[in-house]
């Protein structure tokens, strides 16, 4: 009938996470885990903490947080798949701060409300925490296939592919700083292993042409200003606020100006 509407049942990410796993499985797919697995061991060894969280188990035995100084790495994902925890990236079944690391396994590619996911991530970290996002570019191979193929609505290839610089303004919004950001896997998206065996000699041009990379990884830090600071900031506010009524029609040459302490926002 007009005017009725189809609605989905479950939230786009929950869906995708079955048919994503199955798509990792094959050849190209397990060439990018490979690759995935080198490129974060590396880039994680300034995090520290008692725990991490994983979103998406898309590859088994695949932990994104392994290469981090951390005691505990928990995994989530959807009900029915293998993982430490069940759940919706949308609410998140965490406690509020309560995580040094959480991962993104191609969650923003595959969820409705990416602005939502985000601040659930942004809600259990710890104020010094790390979010690690890992995601399609679309400014690459990749990105040519899904813009030709998307119509199929097959995974991968039905997600939408979000630009690192519009995440980085989404991440701005909630005061994070974007430690580092890189595009990986230059070869091109073809399912055979034959063919990305020989063309493994391609990721030596990352340094080139790793902007045209089918894959990317960004690395944000949480930026939360103590509450104490906040306190003593808003109280100089305050006092110079009465001050400058007290010292309102007088002259003010030969007068020394007030000193106020510069508060330090970056982390530490």
């Amino acid at each position: 009938m007009k005017g009725i509407r189809t609605v989905r049942q479950g939230p786009v990410w929950l869906d995708a996470q079955a048919p994503l796993a199955q798509w990792y499985a094959t050849g190209l797919g397990q060439s990018i885990a490979e690759r995935l697995e080198v490129e974060l061991s590396s880039r994680l060894g300034d995090v520290f903490g008692y725990q991490g969280l994983q979103i998406g188990n898309l590859v088994p035995g695949l932990h994104l947080l392994a290469g981090a100084g951390l005691q505990r790495n928990l995994i989530l994902d959807a009900p029915d798949n293998p993982a430490d925890i069940h759940g919706d990236v949308l609410s998140l079944p965490v406690a509020s701060d309560t995580m040094k690391a959480v991962a993104f396994f191609h969650t923003l590619d595959f969820c409705d409300h990416p602005h939502q996911a985000l601040r659930e991530a942004d809600r259990v970290l710890t104020e010094d925490g790390q979010l690690i996002i890992v995601g399609f570019n679309p400014y690459s191979a990749f990105g040519a296939r899904h813009a030709l193929t998307a119509w199929r609505r097959r995974e991968p290839w039905n997600g939408r592919f979000y630009a690192r610089h519009r995440i980085s303004d989404w991440l701005s919004v909630l005061d994070y700083r974007v430690l580092d950001s890189t595009a990986m896997f230059i070869r091109p998206p073809i399912n055979s292993e034959r063919v990305l065996r020989r063309l493994r000699r391609l990721e030596a041009l990352q340094p080139w042409l790793g902007g045209v990379g089918g894959l990317y990884v960004m690395r944000a830090r949480k930026q939360t200003l103590p509450m104490t600071l906040m306190r003593q900031w808003r109280q100089s506010r305050a006092t110079l606020s009465a001050a400058s009524f007290a010292r309102t029609g007088e002259k003010t040459s030969g007068r020394p100006r007030a000193t106020v302490a510069r508060i330090d926002t970056r982390t530490r």
